[in-house]
């Protein structure tokens, strides 16, 4: 049993995975949603008031880019942590991973990596040991990067390739401060999109011309599969769709890829998930990590792609239910939409999702 709870972060990801059961449970972490929303360090502190020692070991903490909507809520953790929290790896490519050593900022990914350096001086924890110590990075050629994990857990690393890493050493400062004053601002209300007219027009837009994300911390992304069992699942974080088609390309599986669920990249942009890779993947589960706040995510193009391309009667599943993704409740109004199901969560922390290895999974 596998179990995936999509954190409520506001406009950002924070996903828990769980898996094994009882003593032998194991938990991996990916993102902490935004600096100010706090709600990784409030998931921590629930899961360890259910225990009655206290005490919660994370094996593994995933940071996979260094916008503020991924990275603000590990600062938040990390610089608060709880007694009783343990942590065995952390994977985060920092500044030092791409190009040699520079000097350091007050930035958030300066923070944190400031912070990672004490905790591994301490003994607390290790930092990229999976990789040597090294960045998380997809090399072209060769087998991709598959890591194996307690209890048969096994990641495959899909991106960011050596070339993302480049750019984003290229445009760090002005990244890193646009990161820092994206978390400084007022959380703004949800939005009604941006220029998506509603309601869409699902045929047309599915076949929309395709225009790929440039910004290169999205492009540094640290996603992978995760394979335990026969369970398959695609976390995307932010990343670049051409750079996913390519690895999963390099997989010796039968394609197209046969996945249990897919959390959607970039909260569902339209310039992360084209028609060409959903066409790759065979997958009736989808996952959504937004709230529609910032920037009006998902884009209607990116869903109309995935109700065409994504397989016959697709689940899109929502870790938060505001006006705007409760738009998505059901095809009756959207023009020319084929069928498809939708579910929000009761409760306003969040959904999990139990994984069995049953066709459909089980909504908690």
């Amino acid at each position: 049993m596998l179990r995936v709870e999509m954190i409520a972060a506001r406009q950002g990801d924070c996903l828990w995975i769980s898996y094994g059961s009882g003593r032998a449970e194991h938990h991996l972490i990916v993102d902490g949603g935004p600096e100010k929303a706090k709600v990784l360090r409030a998931a921590v502190e629930r899961k360890m008031e259910a225990d009655p020692g206290r005490r919660l070991h994370v094996d593994l903490l995933v940071v996979t880019h260094i916008d503020d909507d991924h990275i603000g809520g590990v600062l938040d953790l990390l610089e608060h942590i709880p007694e009783g929290l343990t942590i065995g790896e952390v994977w985060f490519n920092a500044y030092r991973h791409l190009v040699p050593p520079d000097k350091l900022g007050e930035e958030q990914a300066e923070r944190l990596s400031a912070l990672l350096d004490g905790l591994v001086a301490q003994g607390t924890l290790t930092w990229n040991a999976s990789f040597d110590g090294n960045a998380a990075v997809v090399e072209e050629g060769g087998k991709l990067p598959r890591l194996c994990r307690q209890d048969g857990l096994a990641l495959t690393l899909l991106s960011p390739d050596r070339g993302q890493l480049v750019k984003l050493a290229g445009a760090w400062k002005e990244v890193v401060n646009e990161a820092e004053g994206v978390q400084a601002k007022e959380e703004p209300k949800d939005r009604l999109g941006r220029n998506d007219a509603w309601p869409p027009d699902i045929p047309t837009l599915a076949i929309a011309r395709f225009y790929e994300d440039r910004k290169e911390a999205n492009g540094s992304s640290i996603a992978f599969l995760l394979e335990y069992g026969n369970i398959r699942i695609l976390f995307a974080a932010d990343s670049f769709p051409g750079r996913i088609l390519k690895s999963l390309g390099r997989l010796t599986c039968p394609k197209p890829v046969k996945l249990d669920a897919y959390k959607l990249s970039h909260h569902g942009s339209k310039k992360n998930n084209s028609s060409e890779l959903l066409r790759s993947v065979s997958c009736s589960t989808y996952l959504i990590s937004t709230d529609g706040s910032y920037s009006g995510h998902p884009d209607a193009e990116a869903l109309a792609r995935v109700l065409v391309e994504g397989g016959p009667n697709p689940l899109l599943i929502f870790n938060a239910r505001t006006k705007f993704t409760n738009r998505w409740n059901g095809p009756k109004e959207l023009k020319g939409s084929p069928p498809f199901r939708t579910h929000y969560p009761d409760d306003p922390a969040g959904i999990s999702i139990r994984f069995d290895g049953s066709p459909s999974p089980t909504i908690e």
